[in-house]
């Protein structure tokens, strides 16, 4: 993974909660690359994260050509105008030093063919940030709006784009940071992991210890069960040892969960839920929307945290 306008290296260090794959941040500024490197040592992950300095402008004579099969981004987000007057904060948040299409050549050049770059921008810049891709031949196939709470207009932007990729835009459901000011699930989820998510929930829970979940299959059907602990539960189906049903049938989709104070009332909803057609199924997770992870959440036969 390539991760570009890396900065103080946050992005890789919170990549490599998800991944074990070597990591290369490039960042133009030297002072606050240092700190990148330092935070990586501290870290204990210079075998992993690798901190270089250069200008991505400059990336053809630093690195090969089609060697990432995933570039990050979180670019400039402000044009070359009404400036910070601190240096690292102007070459972090305005176009001085690189535009956005700089970075879309660059993370072009750095990508296998097929392979996937994802930026981080303004939502009210998006039409340049999709011109970029297109002069640089990555084609937008994911979008998704982030916004501070509910009622909040989204600040943030998501965009997965395929280098050589089809024609065609998935918009993802919108997150919304906070909510009651705590930040909701689908932010920690996203921020943290989903262990972590699921863990924060299991303790949000408190009494709560009985719980219902259902798994969309590779296959598309569900399964509804019961279980105590629910990660440890999916475990078991990953590795193939959980109900008969699912063997054979992931990855699956953890697409509901609700947790119960008994599990009498526990097992009445699940042999509710078991009573219900596919359709029906569907209509009540679209309608409900309950549970530690969204729909389209894929959980593969390992761990996704690895």
């Amino acid at each position: 993974m390539l991760d570009l306008c890396s900065g103080n290296g946050v992005v890789p260090l919170v990549l490599t909660m998800r991944s074990e794959v070597p990591i290369t941040a490039v960042e133009i500024q030297a002072d606050v690359a240092d700190m990148a490197k330092r935070s990586v040592q501290m870290n204990g992950l210079t075998e992993q994260v690798d901190v270089r300095v250069f200008d991505l402008k400059t990336i053809k004579d630093e690195m090969p050509h089609g060697t990432f099969d995933v570039v990050t981004c979180n670019p400039p987000y402000y044009q070359d105008s009404l400036k910070n007057d601190a240096k690292p904060f102007t070459i972090a948040r305005h176009e001085e030093a690189c535009t956005i299409y700089d970075v879309a050549q660059a993370a072009a050049y750095a990508l296998k063919h097929k392979g996937k770059a994802a930026f981080v921008f303004r939502p009210e810049r998006i039409h340049e940030l999709f011109q970029a891709c297109a002069t640089a031949g990555l084609e937008p196939k994911r979008l998704q709006f982030i916004h501070p709470k509910q009622e909040a207009q989204a600040n943030i932007v998501l965009l997965e784009a395929v280098k050589g990729g089809k024609h065609g835009v998935t918009t993802l459901p919108p997150v919304f940071v906070y909510e009651n000011g705590e930040h909701t699930t689908s932010f920690t989820r996203a921020y943290e992991g989903q262990s972590f998510a699921y863990e924060r929930i299991q303790c949000k829970a408190k009494r709560r210890s009985h719980f219902v979940y259902m798994l969309e299959c590779k296959d598309g059907s569900y399964y509804t069960g019961y279980a105590r602990d629910v990660w440890a539960r999916l475990k078991m189906h990953i590795e193939g040892k959980g109900a008969k049903y699912t063997r054979g049938r992931g990855p699956f989709t953890l697409i509901h969960q609700e947790a119960f104070d008994t599990k009498r009332e526990a097992l009445q909803e699940e042999w509710r839920l078991k009573q219900l057609t596919k359709r029906e199924k569907r209509a009540y997770i679209l309608e409900r929307r309950r549970g530690v992870y969204a729909p389209g959440h894929i959980i593969p036969r390992s761990y996704t945290d690895r």
